[in-house]
Protein backbone atom coordinates (compact mmCIF):
# COMPACT_ATOMS: atom_id res chain seq x y z
CA UNK A 1 0.00 0.00 0.00
CA UNK A 2 0.89 3.57 -0.15
CA UNK A 3 -0.21 5.71 2.48
CA UNK A 4 -0.99 9.89 3.16
CA UNK A 5 -1.12 11.31 6.14
CA UNK A 6 -3.43 14.05 7.16
CA UNK A 7 -4.15 16.43 10.11
CA UNK A 8 -7.88 15.77 11.52
CA UNK A 9 -9.46 18.41 9.10
CA UNK A 10 -9.01 17.01 5.83
CA UNK A 11 -11.29 14.24 6.68
CA UNK A 12 -12.84 15.70 3.37
CA UNK A 13 -10.16 13.63 1.30
CA UNK A 14 -12.43 10.99 2.13
CA UNK A 15 -15.78 12.60 2.30
CA UNK A 16 -15.26 14.11 -1.23
CA UNK A 17 -12.68 11.71 -2.69
CA UNK A 18 -10.41 13.79 -4.09
CA UNK A 19 -6.79 14.91 -3.06
CA UNK A 20 -4.48 17.54 -3.22
CA UNK A 21 -1.70 17.74 -6.31
CA UNK A 22 0.32 20.29 -5.18
CA UNK A 23 2.70 22.53 -6.82
CA UNK A 24 6.79 22.58 -6.58
CA UNK A 25 6.74 26.33 -4.90
CA UNK A 26 4.13 25.47 -2.32
CA UNK A 27 6.52 22.37 -0.62
CA UNK A 28 8.01 22.73 2.66
CA UNK A 29 11.79 22.13 1.24
CA UNK A 30 13.44 25.08 -0.20
CA UNK A 31 14.95 23.04 -2.86
CA UNK A 32 12.06 21.36 -4.67
CA UNK A 33 11.72 24.42 -6.78
CA UNK A 34 15.12 24.78 -7.33
CA UNK A 35 17.43 23.11 -10.39
CA UNK A 36 21.27 22.92 -10.62
CA UNK A 37 22.65 23.25 -13.92
CA UNK A 38 26.80 22.61 -13.65
CA UNK A 39 27.72 24.88 -11.15
CA UNK A 40 24.79 27.39 -11.72
CA UNK A 41 21.12 27.39 -9.96
CA UNK A 42 18.26 27.63 -11.00
CA UNK A 43 14.62 29.16 -8.89
CA UNK A 44 11.57 28.94 -10.13
CA UNK A 45 10.08 32.57 -10.35
CA UNK A 46 7.36 32.63 -7.30
CA UNK A 47 5.07 35.55 -9.77
CA UNK A 48 5.83 33.46 -13.08
CA UNK A 49 5.72 30.10 -12.53
CA UNK A 50 2.94 28.14 -14.57
CA UNK A 51 2.93 25.15 -11.95
CA UNK A 52 3.00 22.56 -14.17
CA UNK A 53 4.31 19.86 -12.06
CA UNK A 54 1.88 18.76 -9.74
CA UNK A 55 2.10 15.84 -7.39
CA UNK A 56 0.90 13.88 -4.88
CA UNK A 57 3.01 12.73 -2.30
CA UNK A 58 2.69 9.22 -0.61
CA UNK A 59 4.60 7.06 1.87
CA UNK A 60 5.81 3.37 1.91
CA UNK A 61 5.72 3.43 5.73
CA UNK A 62 2.30 3.73 7.89
CA UNK A 63 3.80 3.78 11.62
CA UNK A 64 6.55 6.43 10.98
CA UNK A 65 7.14 8.78 14.37
CA UNK A 66 8.12 11.63 12.66
CA UNK A 67 5.82 11.20 9.65
CA UNK A 68 2.52 11.24 12.38
CA UNK A 69 3.94 14.15 13.96
CA UNK A 70 4.79 16.23 11.19
CA UNK A 71 1.92 15.18 8.74
CA UNK A 72 -0.93 14.26 11.24
CA UNK A 73 -0.98 17.32 13.22
CA UNK A 74 1.25 15.51 16.14
CA UNK A 75 -0.77 12.12 15.97
CA UNK A 76 -4.10 13.81 16.13
CA UNK A 77 -5.01 12.79 12.30
CA UNK A 78 -5.05 9.73 10.06
CA UNK A 79 -3.59 8.20 7.61
CA UNK A 80 -5.22 6.72 4.42
CA UNK A 81 -3.64 3.70 2.98
CA UNK A 82 -4.42 3.32 -1.45
CA UNK A 83 -3.90 -0.08 -3.11
CA UNK A 84 -0.65 0.35 -4.39
CA UNK A 85 -1.89 -1.63 -7.50
CA UNK A 86 -4.79 0.15 -8.30
CA UNK A 87 -4.71 1.37 -11.68
CA UNK A 88 -5.05 5.45 -10.07
CA UNK A 89 -1.61 4.68 -7.96
CA UNK A 90 -0.23 2.07 -10.15
CA UNK A 91 2.49 5.10 -11.90
CA UNK A 92 3.78 6.64 -8.54
CA UNK A 93 7.20 7.21 -8.63
CA UNK A 94 9.79 6.91 -5.81
CA UNK A 95 11.62 9.82 -4.34
CA UNK A 96 15.57 9.21 -4.94
CA UNK A 97 17.57 10.44 -1.70
CA UNK A 98 21.08 12.00 -2.15
CA UNK A 99 23.68 14.12 0.19
CA UNK A 100 25.15 15.68 -2.89
CA UNK A 101 23.28 17.84 -5.25
CA UNK A 102 23.87 16.43 -9.32
CA UNK A 103 22.79 18.47 -12.43
CA UNK A 104 19.68 18.00 -13.29
CA UNK A 105 18.78 16.82 -10.45
CA UNK A 106 20.32 13.47 -12.11
CA UNK A 107 17.65 13.48 -14.60
CA UNK A 108 18.54 11.24 -17.92
CA UNK A 109 18.71 13.80 -20.59
CA UNK A 110 18.29 11.16 -23.25
CA UNK A 111 14.72 10.58 -22.48
CA UNK A 112 12.63 11.55 -24.97
CA UNK A 113 9.37 13.42 -23.56
CA UNK A 114 10.49 16.79 -21.90
CA UNK A 115 7.66 15.62 -19.23
CA UNK A 116 9.51 12.78 -18.23
CA UNK A 117 12.73 14.47 -17.90
CA UNK A 118 10.56 17.24 -15.45
CA UNK A 119 9.20 13.82 -12.97
CA UNK A 120 12.96 12.81 -12.72
CA UNK A 121 14.02 16.04 -12.01
CA UNK A 122 11.18 16.27 -8.94
CA UNK A 123 12.24 12.97 -8.07
CA UNK A 124 15.56 14.23 -5.94
CA UNK A 125 15.27 15.07 -2.52
CA UNK A 126 17.91 15.45 0.26
CA UNK A 127 19.31 12.33 2.27
CA UNK A 128 17.56 14.22 5.42
CA UNK A 129 13.86 13.42 3.75
CA UNK A 130 14.88 9.65 3.43
CA UNK A 131 12.56 8.45 6.58
CA UNK A 132 9.62 9.98 4.71
CA UNK A 133 9.93 6.93 2.18
CA UNK A 134 8.35 8.58 -0.25
CA UNK A 135 7.04 7.98 -3.67
CA UNK A 136 5.19 10.84 -5.85
CA UNK A 137 2.25 10.45 -8.08
CA UNK A 138 1.86 13.32 -10.68
CA UNK A 139 -1.18 14.52 -12.03
CA UNK A 140 -0.04 13.89 -15.74
CA UNK A 141 -0.49 9.80 -14.89
CA UNK A 142 -4.02 10.62 -13.95
CA UNK A 143 -7.31 10.90 -15.11
CA UNK A 144 -7.91 14.70 -14.64
CA UNK A 145 -11.19 15.29 -12.59
CA UNK A 146 -9.91 19.11 -10.86
CA UNK A 147 -12.01 21.44 -8.61
CA UNK A 148 -10.07 24.46 -7.00
CA UNK A 149 -10.38 24.75 -3.23
CA UNK A 150 -8.80 28.19 -2.87
CA UNK A 151 -5.33 28.87 -1.94
CA UNK A 152 -2.65 28.26 0.59
CA UNK A 153 -1.10 30.02 3.01
CA UNK A 154 1.72 31.00 -0.44
CA UNK A 155 -0.97 32.25 -1.97
CA UNK A 156 -1.38 29.66 -4.77
CA UNK A 157 -4.24 27.86 -6.23
CA UNK A 158 -4.80 24.45 -4.67
CA UNK A 159 -6.23 21.90 -7.08
CA UNK A 160 -8.23 19.04 -5.54
CA UNK A 161 -8.56 15.93 -8.03
CA UNK A 162 -10.80 12.97 -7.47
CA UNK A 163 -9.66 9.32 -7.01
CA UNK A 164 -11.68 6.03 -7.25
CA UNK A 165 -13.36 5.21 -3.46
CA UNK A 166 -12.53 1.22 -4.23
CA UNK A 167 -8.65 2.61 -3.93
CA UNK A 168 -8.63 2.60 -0.40
CA UNK A 169 -7.56 -0.13 1.14
CA UNK A 170 -7.84 0.85 5.12
CA UNK A 171 -7.93 4.14 7.32
CA UNK A 172 -5.73 4.57 10.34
CA UNK A 173 -6.14 7.03 13.40
CA UNK A 174 -3.28 8.23 14.90
CA UNK A 175 -2.74 7.89 18.68
CA UNK A 176 -4.41 11.60 19.99
CA UNK A 177 -6.82 10.98 17.05
CA UNK A 178 -10.26 12.00 19.13
CA UNK A 179 -13.55 10.24 18.88
CA UNK A 180 -15.14 13.13 16.75
CA UNK A 181 -12.62 12.51 14.16
CA UNK A 182 -12.99 8.74 13.99
CA UNK A 183 -16.83 8.94 13.97
CA UNK A 184 -16.50 11.70 10.86
CA UNK A 185 -14.27 8.99 9.15
CA UNK A 186 -16.35 5.42 9.82
CA UNK A 187 -19.57 8.04 8.63
CA UNK A 188 -17.34 8.77 5.27
CA UNK A 189 -16.40 5.05 5.23
CA UNK A 190 -20.13 4.23 5.76
CA UNK A 191 -21.24 7.04 2.58
CA UNK A 192 -19.06 5.47 0.39
CA UNK A 193 -20.02 1.54 1.12
CA UNK A 194 -16.05 1.06 1.31
CA UNK A 195 -15.75 -2.53 3.08
CA UNK A 196 -12.40 -1.30 4.67
CA UNK A 197 -11.10 -1.65 7.81
CA UNK A 198 -10.42 1.35 10.13
CA UNK A 199 -7.56 1.25 13.13
CA UNK A 200 -6.26 3.60 15.54
CA UNK A 201 -2.57 3.81 16.41
CA UNK A 202 -1.31 2.37 19.84
CA UNK A 203 2.02 2.61 22.06
CA UNK A 204 3.94 -0.20 21.86
CA UNK A 205 5.13 -1.49 25.19
CA UNK A 206 8.19 -2.80 23.89
CA UNK A 207 10.15 -0.15 21.94
CA UNK A 208 9.95 3.38 20.54
CA UNK A 209 7.16 2.97 18.02
CA UNK A 210 3.61 2.34 17.59
CA UNK A 211 0.99 -0.54 16.32
CA UNK A 212 -2.37 -0.46 15.05
CA UNK A 213 -6.08 -1.60 17.21
CA UNK A 214 -8.88 -2.69 14.34
CA UNK A 215 -11.72 0.17 15.55
CA UNK A 216 -14.49 -0.54 12.60
CA UNK A 217 -18.08 -1.12 13.72
CA UNK A 218 -17.66 0.99 16.95
CA UNK A 219 -19.83 3.86 15.13
CA UNK A 220 -22.25 1.97 12.54
CA UNK A 221 -25.10 2.56 14.80
CA UNK A 222 -24.22 6.19 14.91
CA UNK A 223 -23.51 5.54 18.81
Amino acid sequence: MLYKYLPPERVDVIESCRIRFTQLLSLNDPFEHCLLIGRHEYALSEKESGDITRFVSLSRNNSNLLMWSHYADSHKGFCIGFTKNDNYFKKALSVRYRRFRSSFNGADMNITKSINITKQIALEKAIDWAYEEEERLFIDDVKLDALKGGTDVWGRDILLNSFPRQSISAIYLGLRASSELEFAVTQAVMKHELNIQIFKARRSTSEFGISFEYVSGRYLNGQ
